[in-house]
């Protein structure tokens, strides 16, 4: 079966959020598996093309459509540890994919727009039959329009993947007009008509309909979605195609996170829990007072729970515990705050927050951590707390979303119902209290975690099997 994935991010070299590392996991697990795989991305001017094998320019020179002119690009292929990718290199004036950065720009829906035309360009010159096309977000959902709508591409079946509905790439019918759409012909309630701004059009929208199936990225978000939960205005839409809609959970890439706590005892895990900890002592001056260390390792982001995480903050040092932060901030208003709390707290001895995010430091304060915070308003799938399992560190989180279909209360972690301080700060004092008064059970818990596979094996032939049931012709057309 010929898979080919059409993404923004490919961890490590273009990586945002968790897209990346969703994207590689699955492309390892096909690969491993025998499945004939390729992904596309743009070619950033960040892409360290030194860390790539086989690099070569496929398409020298090919035009894309825009503005009433044509542009020009070249594909590269590439292999990133036996993965084929296709890099389209932009070479617009206006430097689409050359900004240093994936996402933010004021232009990011004519670049992504821009970018969903080439790779349907790029499909139309290299040809071939097409088994699955799948596509990841609202960036390049217009694949599927200009798939389906413009180019009569060779494709077998469409698949649309929703990683985060909150991001749904709105715009106006010009946008369309520009890459050689017609857009007020999208401009219908039954096509790309946003379900909330009637005088916007919805890309996230247009690849759900154009597509053949579509998933999201665990169970309950996916029924949050359809119930009006977490809807972001999606619900109507979402509802027309339910049947054709479902969630497979992620996994994680046991390559890039696999501690190797699962194969020793409970003795030998506590033992290097705790030398890692004595080493992040030393470093930052940190309390080695016997309080359990609480932590988060996230982006600070609305979503996320910032001021849930300012509470357990507080918390912790009220219950005596230490708690750390390794945090990137997503807004300049939360890097503010978060930096006077940094200042407040710059001689405790119970608190360390790292205003950045750093891969080494990451995967060792997973293992020095006894708790990972996770107060998200809402999470379409979460990765970090089936990291933190595979680290023998207890989860305590939010209710929602990937969370609730991987986290067991009482068994593999703490889950709190309501996103308020009073729910969350419960469920930390649950986890104190667990932690000094019942070892024994807290050591059962951490043992049920790391019995878990949170690999890719399951997520993958879930993923296949929803390929092979896929019928071809847009939902529109069904």
């Amino acid at each position: 079966m010929r898979i080919v994935h059409v993404t923004t991010e490919f961890a490590p070299l273009a990586k945002a959020g968790g897209l990346g590392e969703v994207i590689l996991g699955l492309a390892r697990e096909f690969l491993r598996i025998g499945e004939e795989i390729e992904v596309i991305i743009p070619k950033y001017d960040f892409l360290d093309t030194r860390q790539l094998e086989h690099l070569n320019m496929e398409i020298p020179d090919f035009k894309c459509w825009e503005k009433g002119s044509l542009q020009p690009n070249a594909v590269w292929s590439a292999k990133w540890e036996k993965i084929p990718l296709k890099l389209i290199d932009s070479r617009h004036p206006s430097g689409y994919f050359h900004r240093g950065k994936i996402y933010g720009c004021q232009d990011d829906i004519a670049r992504f727009l821009y970018f969903c035309r080439a790779v349907a360009e790029y499909l139309k010159i290299r040809g071939g039959h097409i088994d699955i096309l799948h596509l990841h977000d609202w960036h390049v959902a217009a694949v599927a329009l200009f798939a389906r709508d413009l180019f009569k591409l060779p494709i077998g079946a469409i698949l649309l993947t929703i990683h985060n509905a909150d991001y749904q790439g709105r715009c106006a019918h010009w946008d369309l007009d520009a890459v050689g759409l017609d857009g007020r012909k999208y401009l219908s309630p039954k096509l790309l008509q946003d379900d909330q701004f009637p005088e916007a059009l919805n890309l996230l929208k247009g690849g759900i309909l154009f597509s053949d199936r579509i998933t999201t990225v665990s169970p309950t978000y996916a029924q949050e979605l359809l119930t009006g939960k977490e809807t972001r205005s999606l619900q109507p839409t979402l509802q027309k195609v339910k049947k054709s809609f479902s969630g497979i959970l992620n996994g994680i890439d046991l390559d890039v996170w696999d501690s190797g706590f699962s194969s020793l005892d409970m003795d030998d895990i506590l033992d290097l829990k705790k030398k890692e900890q004595e080493k992040l002592i030393k470093e930052h001056n940190l309390s080695s007072q016997k309080g359990p260390w609480v932590g988060a390792i996230t982006r600070l982001a609305a979503q996320k729970g910032p001021e849930l995480l300012e509470a357990a903050l507080h918390k912790t040092i009220e219950l005596g515990g230490t708690f750390i932060l390794l945090a990137s901030p997503a807004s300049e208003d939360l890097r503010l705050h978060f930096e006077a709390l940094e200042k407040r707290y710059a001689r405790s001895d119970q608190v360390l927050l790292l205003l950045h995010y750093d891969e080494e430091l990451a995967h060792r304060l997973y293992r020095a951590l006894h708790f990972l915070v996770l107060p998200s308003r809402y999470e379409p799938c979460g990765l970090a707390q089936m990291i933190a399992m595979r680290h023998a560190t207890l989860p305590i989180a939010r209710a929602t979303g990937g969370h609730k279909d991987t986290i067991r209360h009482g068994e593999t972690g703490f889950l709190f119902p309501d996103y308020t301080r009073s729910s969350m700060e419960g469920a930390l004092t649950e986890a104190f209290s667990l932690f000094r008064k019942h070892p024994k059970e807290i050591s059962r818990m951490i043992g049920q975690g790391l019995a878990i596979d949170w690999s890719w094996k399951i997520p993958a032939q879930n993923y296949l099997q929803l390929y092979k049931s896929m019928p071809s012709g847009s939902i529109l057309k069904n």
